[in-house]
């Protein structure tokens, strides 16, 4: 059995989910907020499950 080639393999999928769509990007936007809506347990936002630098201010100015 021949490997496919991971590159490859990236571009099949993104062609199957584009057929699946209709190849418009609207329609694909709107597939995906309905599943992020039916599965919220699996979305994240990076903001809440890290903090956010802090940046250290000083009075005094550079020497």
């Amino acid at each position: 059995m021949k490997q496919e080639n991971p590159i490859e393999e990236i571009w099949r999928i993104r062609e199957e989910i584009a057929k699946e769509d209709g190849f418009d990007l609207q329609a694909h936007f709107q597939r995906l907020r309905q599943l992020e809506q039916s599965h919220p347990e699996r979305m994240g936002s990076p903001r809440s499950t890290r903090p956010a630098p802090t940046r250290r201010v000083s009075e005094d100015p550079p020497p």
